[in-house]
């Protein structure tokens, strides 16, 4: 078992919901407490999501009544990244018109939502609402356009989305797998999603991007998660931690399992139990 000692880390990065919040709600006390904690000591602080890297996710911290900013912010499961010390967006590599024209050929016409991302937030493209998108709309003030599988074929994008009703999961992985090829791969981000991307695309390979440019040893991080999009950032980081209630890819990529799930402020207690023993 790794051993934890506050004067190594330098860098503690978060995915958010499922991690730091329960989706759509805002953290705990302790775990804010936590990360406040961390900051006032000098600590990086990160944030790694499925979400677009924009102003929204920048502010996720003020948001939630911390008066700082986030040091690194990791976006689109890894394809975007941005860093307070160069205060600029960067993007890997999206998927082109060849590769989402292989995916709408066998997924547009199952009972999926197909979603898309013209300009992050600003601008989303789907094939029908949902109560995801219309929770966004409200939580993320995103604007969502309706359109038709043209429109969508003709996007460039970081990730195209799926949506689907649980129940039909199992159906939809065999289809998915019976299409595998090797100009993409998917990860489940949340129940009921399902995201391709392009291969070696991961919220690991960003963290070690950004800690060869500021000079972090990965021996000296922290990656928190819970989803499978979470796993290379866990495995990566010196320290891994999952969730309670994170999935068993990424529990068995841990150092580390959070004694209580993200609903009861378990990643906030893990901390102040193991790192800050208080």
């Amino acid at each position: 078992m790794k051993v934890m000692e506050l004067k190594d880390i330098r860098l503690v990065v978060c995915d958010i919901d499922g991690t730091i919040t329960e989706k759509g709600e805002d953290p705990q006390p302790i775990t804010l407490k936590a990360l406040k904690r961390f900051h006032d000591e000098g600590v990086l602080l990160g944030l790694a999501s499925g979400r677009p890297v924009d102003d929204r996710l920048i502010g996720k911290f003020r948001d939630w009544g911390l008066d700082l900013d986030p040091d690194i912010v990791i976006g689109f499961n890894g394809n975007q990244f941005w860093t307070r010390f160069d205060r600029k967006r960067e993007e890997i590599e999206t998927l082109k018109r060849k590769e989402i024209d292989d995916l709408l050929s066998y997924l547009w016409d199952l009972d999926v939502n197909v979603i898309t991302y013209k300009n992050g937030y600003d601008c989303v493209l789907a094939k029908r609402m949902d109560w995801l998108l219309e929770a966004s709309q409200k939580r993320n003030k995103s604007y969502v356009q309706l359109t038709d599988k043209e429109t969508i074929r003709n996007t460039e994008t970081c990730k195209l989305e799926i949506r689907y009703d649980e129940a039909f999961e199992e159906e939809l992985m065999k289809i998915v797998n019976d299409h595998a090829s090797p100009l993409y791969t998917h990860v489940k981000t949340f129940t009921g999603t399902l995201e391709f991307m392009k291969p070696g695309i991961d919220k690991g390979r960003a963290v070690r991007v950004i800690c060869e440019r500021l000079q972090i040893p990965l021996s000296q991080v922290i990656a928190c998660g819970d989803m499978d999009n979470d796993t290379e950032m866990i495995r990566t980081a010196g320290i891994g931690i999952c969730m309670l209630n994170g999935c068993k890819v990424s529990k068995e990529a841990a150092d580390f399992i959070t004694e209580e799930d993200v609903s009861h402020d378990g990643l906030g207690k893990f901390f102040y139990r193991h790192l800050f023993q208080e």
